[in-house]
């Protein structure tokens, strides 16, 4: 109960108390109540009344006499015919007695007084109304105890601290809502929508929702390979993917084809009973990616995303979410007070630039540097790159600035590497970059700036990313001094990456001025590249892609005229034929590269596809008919080729071959997007209606078998799924300022709750 604002228990008390009365009951505004939280009234006059006083940490006499001595003239004014008090103060039977005889004959018997055991007791009772008010089930004592003390739930150290600390100030609102329900349907939910509104909030709070129905919740701070690491079958396990496209540009792995390893997971759990996932982004970078990587357009990620919309924030979700960092934050009560001034919290709550993140990010460092604290939520709100800015270029000293410019080219690192690329830095700028400088550096940033975890260095949260991603564009950090350190190739993609952002000019305009070094940088990234059987891996043809998109960026005809000499016929036999494909393509839209080149390049992979294709096509009955239809429709994207004649036909048989395999094997074994595929492939060559020696018996039994792998993915998977009810409407604007401003009410007097 002491996780509930005082509006967060009236709404609760509505709703069981409409269960236990069995009528419907209005909910007031308080400060113009007459005594009145709930009512129900009925035609001839009668009238029952609920008080709510939500007062958790008070003792019961002071309760008792706060009842007496305010709310009693009221009913007696009022007379209403019964009047129940509910409150979250524990009431003895004494207690009980005392306010019954005090409120007689409007209390009827003890019966109508409920402590918060009695309320406890009655919502242990009745998990549906629970679980319809997010906060109220999140704050039981077995969901907290489930993230705080046992380990195997949560194997995250940052997703113990975090998710405690993100369900005192969380709001519920449309936005969560949503994802709630797609992570439902489709055991997958992204998250998307602009930077500070709260994606990261619905994720842990998903997190959490999962985690009271017995689900190992598991960070993916890497790439998508590690979620099938982490993977135990007849194990309920969530995999939590934050920005998994990156926190400023596509600089994450999806650069290295991590897109076609993300789609066959994500097509894994929404087939599993007991996996899920939930991803989030920035909106503007997964428009980026739907544009960049085909695959991320398919509907298996386009229905399982929810965008959180600045809307969805109402007004009255605005200002609970400033009255619960207010609340919590960790600043004197003479700070805290001015945010109960309407003509304070209503330009907040209403800013154009309303960010929860700021909000939170201003209260977290304001104690030790603002006296007004108050008016610097509004100037950040105003202008949002001023609480990281006034920090960066006029509170630290160099070392540390030093480290963020590094650390924004390698996002995350171990400590090792961010000291060798800092170490490197300060050299190329002629300073001193010791060791001991180095942890001076890192002690003036941890818990500020950045995060110091086990596994590594971070930002302490991506809004530091965009400022330095500023910083740099503005040309405060030596271009030449960045490249000279470079010691991963992560640095360079994420340079270009930056560069290539709408906002991005001053980074390009810099590393065209170091061309030499850039180009440089840019074509070492082939000597990390490793071959590997997994398509979702780089490959040399995907980094020669990688340079070429960089050419076009820098305008570089070095680093065009590289991509051209590195292809042959001598290194298409080793490559993954996707990435052969993809790289033809970018090829032929290349302005830096001839029209003969391309042609060459274009015709060489052709033929080598041809050439594994009717290899592929004499393993059918081994099963690598899905192999060959692959292969097939690469080399059909390929400008002027298509496949005809008898190669065409041996693929036909080939495809009936196997259609009659899938048929006589136990269908349990096959996945329906092969099979769809294989179907599509014979239709499309017409074979629907005509084919003969049983192939249209054997078409007609697999369109069958997908009809039921599409009723089994409608149906649900979860268990408490059952129990999900979508609360009303949020935005109210006339009540929702009433209610903000008796809640805001409570921060003049701290550890007091308005309308107690």
């Amino acid at each position: 109960m002491g996780r509930l604002t005082d509006h967060d228990f009236e709404v609760v008390c509505r709703d069981l108390f409409g269960e236990i009365l069995g009528v419907p009951l209005e909910l007031f505004p308080r400060g113009r109540d007459r005594g009145i939280d709930l009512r129900h009234t009925v035609a001839d006059g009668t009238m029952t009344v609920v008080q709510c006083k939500h007062w958790p940490k008070a003792a019961q006499a002071t309760l008792t006499k706060r009842l007496i001595k305010d709310e009693l003239p009221k009913v007696l004014a009022l007379k209403p015919d019964r009047y129940l008090i509910a409150t979250s103060v524990g009431l003895t039977v004494d207690g009980k007695d005392t306010i019954r005889d005090a409120f007689a004959p409007y209390v009827h018997t003890t019966g109508d007084l409920y402590g918060v055991d009695e309320i406890v007791a009655e919502l242990q009772s009745r998990p549906k109304l629970v679980r319809r008010h997010f906060r109220l089930w999140l704050s039981g004592t077995a969901v907290l105890q489930t993230v705080l003390n046992q380990e195997k739930y949560v194997r995250s150290s940052w997703l113990r601290k975090r998710i405690p600390r993100t369900a005192d100030t969380f709001v519920p609102h449309e936005g969560f809502d949503r994802a709630k329900v797609i992570l439902d349907e489709q055991h997958v939910c992204v998250i998307a929508g602009i930077p500070g509104v709260g994606k990261t909030t619905v994720a842990l709070m998903l997190a959490a929702w999962l985690m009271g129905n017995g689900y190992e919740v598991h960070e993916i701070s890497q790439d998508a390979e590690e979620i099938m690491a982490l993977w135990r079958e007849d194990t309920p396990q969530l995999f939590l993917y934050d920005d998994f496209l990156g926190q400023t540009t596509l600089e994450s792995q999806l650069n290295k084809n991590e897109d076609a390893r993300l789609i066959d997971i994500i097509r894994e759990i929404q087939e599993a009973p007991d996996k899920a996932l939930v991803m989030t982004t920035r909106d503007y970078i997964l428009e980026h990616a739907l544009l960049k990587h085909d695959r991320l357009g398919a509907p298996d990620v386009s229905q399982a995303t929810s965008v959180v919309h600045l809307t969805d924030l109402s007004l009255g979700v605005r200002g609970q979410i400033l009255y619960n960092h207010v609340h919590h934050a960790q600043l004197p009560a003479e700070q805290k007070r001015p945010f109960a001034d309407p003509a304070v919290w209503q330009p907040i709550v209403e800013h154009r630039n309303f960010s929860p993140r700021l909000i939170e990010e201003t209260l977290r460092l304001a104690a030790r540097r603002e006296q007004d604290v108050a008016a610097a939520v509004r100037k950040n709100l105003d202008d949002p790159r001023r609480i990281w800015e006034r920090i960066v270029e006029n509170d630290l000293t160099d070392e540390a600035v030093h480290l963020l410019e590094v650390l924004f080219t390698l996002r995350t690192a171990t400590l090792d590497t961010l000291n060798e690329s800092w170490s490197w830095y300060r050299k190329e700028r002629g300073l001193e970059s010791d060791v001991r400088t180095f942890r001076r550096a890192l002690q003036v940033l941890d818990g500020t700036m950045v995060a110091v975890e086990q596994d590594g260095v971070s930002f302490h949260n991506p809004s530091i990313a965009d400022y330095l991603r500023f910083h740099l564009d503005a040309g405060r950090a030596p271009m030449a001094a960045l490249l000279g350190a470079l010691v991963d190739p992560v640095q360079i993609h994420r340079l270009i990456d930056a560069a290539a952002m709408a906002d991005g000019a001053g980074i390009l305009a810099q590393l065209k001025a170091e061309a030499a070094r850039t180009e440089s940088a840019v074509l070492e990234t082939a000597e990390f590249v490793e071959w590997s059987p997994e398509v979702a891996d780089e490959s040399e043809a995907s980094n020669l892609q990688w340079i070429l998109q960089a050419a076009e960026l820098l305008d570089s005809a070095p680093l065009a005229a590289h991509v051209v000499e590195e292809t042959g016929p001598d290194q298409w036999h080793v490559e993954h034929v996707e990435h052969l494909v993809s790289l033809v393509h970018a090829i032929e839209g290349s302005r830096l590269i001839a029209e003969e080149d391309a042609a060459r390049i274009a015709g060489e992979v052709a033929d080598a596809i041809r050439l594994e294709l009717a290899e592929q096509v004499e393993q059918v009955e081994h099963g690598d008919w899905y192999g060959a239809i692959g292969l097939y429709e690469n080399l059909e994207t390929i400008p002027g080729d298509s496949l005809s004649g008898p190669p065409l036909e041996a693929l036909i048989e080939c495809a009936l071959e196997a259609l009659h395999l899938v048929v006589g094997e136990d269908e349990s074994l096959f996945d329906a997007q092969p099979l769809e595929t294989l179907l599509q492939f014979l239709f499309d060559q017409g074979y629907e209606d005509t084919a003969g020696d049983g192939s249209a018996e054997d078409l007609a039994t697999v369109q069958k078998m997908l009809d039921r792998f599409a009723k089994l993915r409608k149906l649900p998977r979860f268990a408490p799924r059952q129990e999900t009810a979508a609360p009303g409407p949020y935005s109210n604007e006339e009540r929702d300022r009433e209610v903000i401003t008796e809640l805001m009410k409570g921060l003049r007097n701290p550890g007091i709750t308005p309308g107690a």
